[in-house]
């Protein structure tokens, strides 16, 4: 009761707030104007818009403040780091809470790498929510490292940091009406959780039996029409601009004056070194008011639109007893942040890391170079075409030389065409599958690593088999990471202990390292639009079309099967 007399006399002017920020230009949701006014702070609520006295004042005169972002969507495992450490790297950012759905690391560890990343979380400064993992493995043909039931959700859901279900991206086992599935969905809505989407390309019916279920937001509209009509039919639609899959641009035609509040902007998967150099939600706000947006608009999607799509409110919103978390920044347009404030407090950046030691998870033997020999059955293959920017790709048919009965190279259409292969790490089975790529250019090297959506399984990309071999061997004898080999030497290496997905080093360290991968990639030949790591990472993720890899050979995302290597059609 005192605390609330405290806030209460406080809001009234009786005694002096903890903290005023005095004269700012405050980003107002709910009018959607810009007012210059004082906003008063006890401890870390809002408890007064106006003119107010504190005992400690910042003087905002020229800056603007907006409510602390909120990343709607985001596998934190995909910044190669641990919770702990990405909270610092994005609260700079002004994202004061996220969204997160940790299938990557469920599907290395299940139910272990949830509570991993629940505890670790704690260890940050912004507030880290969770969507359960729907789909641990993706597909029920997957080769992954845990499986997860309702039953063994069922012990989280009511976790005060869970919200919900995460994207349920097997849209057939919706449709179809999955047992295993109906399960999950209903141990979300009875506890009146929200569940997240993942349907690209979906028809009229699938969409009405999706949201029957409760689905409500989705993140792989493949155009502004697609992203009209889920809105259109009480989706929220999330603006996605992550490090492989940029999204935003195509999309933000979609929005207008009366439709905006159905709009939320999200990363998905962001590589680290786009988030200290590019930003986080920061980076969607800056490209969505260079392409036109209003900016007070900008500013409410990426706050106000994202809490009230997750019932969190508490936030998202400068108003009296909201939460107090806040950006000051200048620039409207350009976002220049100066400060943020989360509950209440200035943030400092002053934290220091612990390391982290888990149970390895690179379960499989080393390999030889003959694994990547394919013997030749036909005269044309089929090819995973890539494009810059997305991470739906294309199948082309494209003619082989063969050697000695052994395919040699793949003719590609004005374009590098590399071996690509995905091996089992989880249960030392021997599944593996070698296929064809085109679009990425790799000469003279080969890339390896433990980040394969969602099964994360080797997945490896090179244009000579020993090269390949040595850098899936190296990061067999490193429990996971990425390495980076050329003529037979190891060039760089990123080591990944946690799962395979994290680490828990110094972040300075971690972006030296991916640094020098980035600048290899470039130099032996990866185009500069393309981030090599990510964009390998989702080509073994068969719920994307159009054409992906896994263990267990190529996958046809329209006939929803597998199709040979070797084709004449």
């Amino acid at each position: 009761m005192n605390k609330l007399l405290d806030k209460i006399n406080a809001a009234m002017g009786k005694v002096k707030a903890e903290l005023v920020l005095k004269d700012a230009f405050i980003i107002n949701v709910f009018t959607q104007t810009i007012e210059k006014k004082d906003v008063a702070i006890n401890d870390d609520v809002i408890v007064g818009i106006g003119k107010y006295e504190g005992n400690q004042e910042i003087d905002c005169k020229g800056l603007f403040v907006a409510p602390g972002f909120i990343d709607s969507h985001v596998h934190i495992e995909s910044s190669m780091v641990t919770p702990e450490i990405f909270s610092d790297l994005v609260i700079k950012k002004g994202v004061t809470t996220i969204v997160a759905d940790p299938h990557e690391i469920a599907n290395v560890l299940g139910e272990k790498g949830i509570e991993f990343m629940l505890e670790n979380s704690k260890k940050g400064d912004i507030d880290t929510f969770f969507m359960l993992p729907s789909c641990v493995p993706a597909v029920d043909f997957e080769d992954n490292g845990a499986v997860l039931e309702a039953d063994n959700l069922e012990k989280f859901i009511n976790h005060p940091k869970v919200l919900g279900l995460g994207e349920v991206m097997d849209v057939n086992s919706v449709t179809s009406g999955n047992k295993n599935m109906l399960k999950k969905i209903l141990m979300a809505n009875n506890q009146n959780k929200s569940i997240d989407g993942h349907c690209p390309k979906i028809n009229e019916k699938e969409l009405n039996a999706y949201l029957c279920a409760n689905v409500k937001t989705d993140h792989e509209c493949t155009n502004y029409e697609e992203a009209l009509q889920k809105v259109a039919n009480g989706m929220y639609v999330m603006l996605r601009e992550g490090s492989a899959a940029r999204d935003l641009k195509k999309l933000l035609p979609a929005v207008n004056d009366k439709n905006y509040g159905r709009f939320i902007f999200c990363t998905d998967d962001r590589h680290i070194e786009d988030l200290v150099d590019e930003g986080s939600i920061d980076n969607c706000i800056r490209i969505a008011i260079d392409e036109g947006m209003d900016p007070v608009k900008a500013y409410t999607i990426a706050s106000f639109n994202a809490a009230n799509c997750y019932g969190l409110k508490d936030r998202g919103a400068i108003s009296p007893g909201m939460k107090a978390d806040l950006v000051i920044f200048e620039d409207i347009k350009k976002l220049k942040i100066k400060n943020v404030i989360k509950n209440g407090k200035i943030y400092k950046d002053n934290h220091i890391y612990e390391d982290i030691f888990i149970k390895p998870s690179v379960n499989v033997d080393c390999i030889k170079e003959d694994l990547f020999h394919i013997e030749a059955k036909g005269k044309f293959v089929n090819v995973i075409k890539v494009h810059p920017g997305l991470l739906v790709t294309k199948k082309e048919k494209r003619e082989v030389k063969v050697n000695r009965g052994l395919v040699q190279c793949v003719e590609g259409k004005g374009e590098i065409v590399n071996k690509i292969a995905v091996i089992e790490r989880h249960k030392n089975t021997g599944k593996h599958c070698v296929g064809f790529i085109e679009g990425l250019g790799l000469k003279k090297a080969a890339i390896a690593q433990t980040i394969a959506h969602d099964s994360h399984n080797i997945i490896v990309l090179g244009d000579n088999d020993k090269d390949m071999e040595i850098a899936v061997n190296n990061i067999i004898h490193n429990n996971g990471g990425i390495a980076f080999v050329s003529q037979g030497k190891l060039l760089e290496c990123l080591e990944l202990p946690i799962g395979g997905l994290m680490t828990s080093q110094n972040p300075g360290l971690v972006m030296d390292k991916i640094t020098k991968l980035n600048l290899l990639a470039v130099k032996f030949g990866i185009k500069k639009e393309v981030d090599p790591f990510l964009t390998l990472a989702f080509m073994a993720l068969p719920v994307i079309p159009d054409i992906k890899i896994t263990s267990r050979g190529l996958f046809d995302y329209s006939k929803f099967d597998f199709i040979d290597l070797f084709t004449d059609v």
